[in-house]
């Protein structure tokens, strides 16, 4: 299974739909490790997964950007 796990959806655990399954849920079926380091975010994907991403990538590129800085070599 996998060690990290980002749940976006909008189901709620309540309806008995499986976007509305818990990340433990998906420990018992063997997608996630017990010890996986999971979140739920209950919004919509289309809003969400782009600020994300964004963020993700902006580490990155930030990251970068301090070790050329770091190194001498801007």
């Amino acid at each position: 299974g996998s060690d990290f796990t980002v749940y976006i959806n909008t189901g709620q655990e309540f309806d008995g739909s499986d976007s509305g399954a818990r990340p433990d849920e998906a420990v018992s079926w063997g997608k996630i490790k017990s010890n996986a380091e999971s979140v739920k975010v209950f919004a919509d994907a289309s809003l969400v997964f782009p600020l994300i991403v964004a963020r993700t990538f902006a580490k990155y590129v930030i990251d970068r950007k301090r070790d050329k800085l770091v190194n001498g070599t801007a």
